[in-house]
């Protein structure tokens, strides 16, 4: 494929990344079989997040021996990167939810992690100029998903940019993949599903400046993946 090929369809697939629907109104109620779960969709959404302690499976691999500089993007309560702080790594995590933040340090202390090991960072990742650099790990689970359409595009930029070459990324994406009942009812809390499956988690990442080490699918839907960033990428801007 020439230049100009690889580049037309780069851009097709990022136009069609933000031509992608988006159900989530956060003052909507959310009424499943005739009963209302919450007043707001926000509300229920937030309790989700707060309860979330599951660890990321290609993340576990990490909590013995983990790299020296971890970013952690949508970091919650932290489940994800707690154990890698608490073993050496240094880890910086982002997050728009003050609570979540509390929580995360709060737990910290229960985890005895060494304070200089964990920096915490209140923020909106799609308004923030830059994440930092050279971190050996990101890990972006269960947040890219709840990013706008339009705002993928330059958040996984800022994600490959904040690496160091050969730097690891670890994530999730939903896909369509799933029962439509739960879609909807997903989608009106904020979830974006992207048509395309397996094969729309490979254009995700080869278009961002990865190689992808791992994709698998996930039972809740859409799908985990591993990737390496590409040393010889130096922008995915094109």
């Amino acid at each position: 494929m020439s230049a100009a090929s690889a580049t037309s369809s780069k851009n097709s697939f990022w136009v069609r990344v933000g031509s992608t629907e988006s159900g989530y109104a956060p003052e909507d109620p959310i009424i499943t079989q005739g009963k209302l779960l919450a007043a707001r969709a926000e509300d229920l959404r937030n309790e989700m997040f707060e309860s979330c302690t599951k660890t990321e499976q290609f993340v576990t691999e990490y909590f013995m021996d983990p790299p020296k500089r971890v970013l952690d993007l949508g970091s919650g309560i932290g489940a994800n990167t707690r154990p890698m702080a608490k073993r050496g790594a240094h880890v910086t995590a982002i997050d728009s939810s003050r609570k979540l933040l509390q929580a995360f340090s709060a737990q910290c202390i229960t985890d005895q992690c060494p304070n200089e090991n964990i920096r915490l960072l209140r923020g909106d990742i799609t308004t923030m100029e830059s994440y930092g650099k050279n971190f050996e790990l990101v890990v972006a689970v269960d947040i890219l998903p709840y990013i706008a359409p339009k705002d993928l595009r330059p958040t996984m930029e800022k994600i490959q940019k904040c690496l160091a070459d050969n730097g690891i990324l670890i994530g999730t994406i939903s896909t369509t993949n799933i029962n439509p009942t739960m879609r909807t009812f997903m989608g009106k809390m904020g979830t974006h599903f992207y048509e395309g499956g397996r094969e729309f988690a490979e254009q995700l990442l080869t278009n961002s400046g990865f190689s992808v080490e791992k994709i698998e699918e996930r039972e809740e839907g859409g799908y985990r993946f591993k990737a390496t960033k590409e040393k010889a990428a130096e922008s995915t801007g094109n």
